[in-house]
């Protein structure tokens, strides 16, 4: 199947793991506040962070042609309880568009 091509060919878990941690340097330190909240009273160490998912979107919500795109998610579990996600959007190119950090 092409998309599982695409997926080794672009070692779609370590591309999402390292976009992961450029996000969370940089809201470390802009989004001080926030970060403790949600991490303040977890030992770093003993969060697990899970790949959860990959999808191939085509939308059309957005704009008037279809708009395709790759979607990976992580899950952050703390305890054996997923407490939030960080979801990266990548171009069939393998560039980056966009990423998104949510509590759940």
């Amino acid at each position: 199947m092409e998309l599982e091509k695409w997926l080794l060919k672009h070692d779609i878990k370590n591309m999402a793991i390292s976009c992961y941690e450029d996000y969370m340097s940089v809201y470390r330190l802009e989004e001080k506040e926030d970060y403790e909240e949600v991490f303040g009273d977890k030992e770093t160490s003993k969060i697990k962070i899970v790949f959860h998912s990959v999808s191939y979107v085509i939308n059309y919500w957005y704009v008037i042609d279809e708009y395709k795109y790759i979607s990976a998610k992580l899950r952050l579990e703390y305890d054996d309880t997923s407490f939030a996600e960080y979801e990266v959007i990548y171009d069939l190119d393998g560039e980056i568009e966009d990423d998104y950090f949510r509590r759940i």
